[in-house]
């Protein structure tokens, strides 16, 4: 079953992309003013549709009760304002109000906690974070998002006193920002930014700008993951300036051209259930005296007894750094050290984990054969199967190995970028505007 949900969104991502292309090749990219944009959500559709309508050709509001997926087809882009609330407080239950995740085509634009919500609904990135975020644009990217079809005024940047919980991380003592609404001083709805600590893994992800917040300067305020853009900041087109309304008419023109690009990996949310911690996060906990606890709190039985037997911090810390690239989770998503991995002496997001594994298929030890199946089921559930032999996964790794890459942000898993391989183009360098539509 899990070999089948992995293949299905390598597949899917192939097949949508080989059928968007046929069409899009046909027709040039549209101008915000011939656009069609459909706001999904029950809050805030007369802000939305009064102000759009100024800018599009067509705007439409439902509900997102009312809402059926096949509606989307008719517009270029949809815009789901899904606010957290009494409907959302029981976050393991979420059911997209956009249907299911390998269905869904349409560019979309993810309004405030919208991308909380679709995020652990749906298992993509943006279900870690923080509803802390100020209408404040923070640390923008050099990017076209912030050129065209508006222009947004950089230069109107201000210097405001570097955030309490940036100093940890910046030390200037003065930082740029732009507000996004008028009397950026008055206390406002917060927004939803996202921890981007990996995003530099996924190759379907890229990072526009982040927003002042409560927690990490560099947490995402605006951002794109496949053909959904996050807007993470909560205010209306009503509440937002000039700033903040060029910037939501950017996003959606953008994001309008993303529909071949699909979010490729599943990524649980904390807040949808238990998720196994990335590798790197024991070592990165222990630099702080006051969380060495949680550290604790997220091995596995036995290797939490060696940590408890090291005396000091600092001890702890290079135990960690040292058997890191061994680290994977249990059913319980607790982390623990892989001994299949330590006989290798490879991480299994490795460039030389298939090289060793595959090898390892062909040698004449059934114990080495059977820890390499176990492996590859472990970890590349995306392969032609566990069972399958050294040679049929020699082939399968020569087709897809430019497109590969593997991720601990989520299941530990490795994945096939359906997009650049329908391209063919290396996983490796084909990002951010190189992926929008033909």
């Amino acid at each position: 079953m899990m070999f089948q949900r992995h293949c299905l969104f390598a597949i899917a991502t192939i097949l949508a992309s080989t059928t968007s292309m046929a069409v899009a090749q046909t027709a040039p990219s549209k101008s915000l003013r011939e656009m069609s944009v459909l706001y999904v959500g029950n809050e805030r559709a007369e802000s939305y549709v009064s102000f759009l309508e100024e800018h599009v050709e067509k705007m439409e509001a439902v509900s997102r009760s009312d809402f059926q997926p096949k509606q989307a087809s008719q517009f270029d882009v949809v815009l789901l304002d899904w606010p957290q609330g009494e409907e959302t407080r029981e976050m393991r239950k979420l059911r997209s109000p956009l249907g299911a995740r390998a269905d869904w085509d349409r560019p979309t634009v993810l309004l405030g906690s919208a991308g909380l919500n679709l995020a652990v609904a749906w298992k993509v990135q943006g279900g870690s974070g923080c509803t802390c975020m100020d209408p404040i644009a923070y640390g923008f990217r050099d990017h076209e998002i912030f050129r065209h079809p508006k222009k947004i005024q950089l230069d109107a940047q201000i210097r405001i006193p570097t955030p309490e919980a940036f100093k940890d991380d910046l030390s200037e003592k003065e930082v740029d920002v732009l507000p996004l609404v008028d009397d950026y001083k008055k206390s406002w709805n917060a927004g939803w930014c996202t921890y981007s600590n990996y995003f530099d893994k996924n190759p379907d992800v890229e990072f526009f700008c982040g927003g002042v917040n409560h927690k990490t300067p560099t947490a995402a305020g605006l951002w794109r993951q496949g053909n959904l853009l996050h807007f993470g900041f909560e205010q209306s087109p009503q509440e937002m300036n000039e700033h903040g309304k060029d910037l939501l008419l950017n996003s959606i023109a953008y994001i309008s051209r993303f529909s071949q690009d699909r979010p490729i990996a599943i990524t649980p949310s904390v807040f949808g259930g238990e998720v196994a911690k990335p590798r790197r996060t024991p070592g990165a906990w222990l630099k702080f005296e006051n969380r060495t606890a949680w550290v604790l709190d997220i091995f596995q039985p036995e290797a939490r007894r060696v940590l408890e037997s090291l005396e000091t911090r600092e001890a702890k810390m290079d135990w960690c750094n040292q058997n890191s690239k061994y680290f994977a989770p249990g059913p319980d998503c607790l982390l623990g050290i892989d001994e299949d991995l330590k006989a290798i002496g490879c991480a299994f997001d490795a460039p030389e984990f298939f090289e060793r594994v595959i090898g390892d298929l062909n040698s004449n030890d059934p114990k080495v054969i059977e820890r390499s199946r176990r492996l590859l089921r472990r970890y590349v559930q995306c392969g032609p199967g566990s069972d399958a032999n050294a040679k049929e996964w020699q082939a399968w790794y020569v087709t897809n190995q430019p497109y590969l890459f593997g991720l601990d942000t989520g299941d530990y898993q490795w994945y096939v970028d359906g997009l650049a391989k329908s391209r063919s183009r290396p996983s490796s360098d084909f990002r951010g505007p190189l992926r929008a539509d033909h």
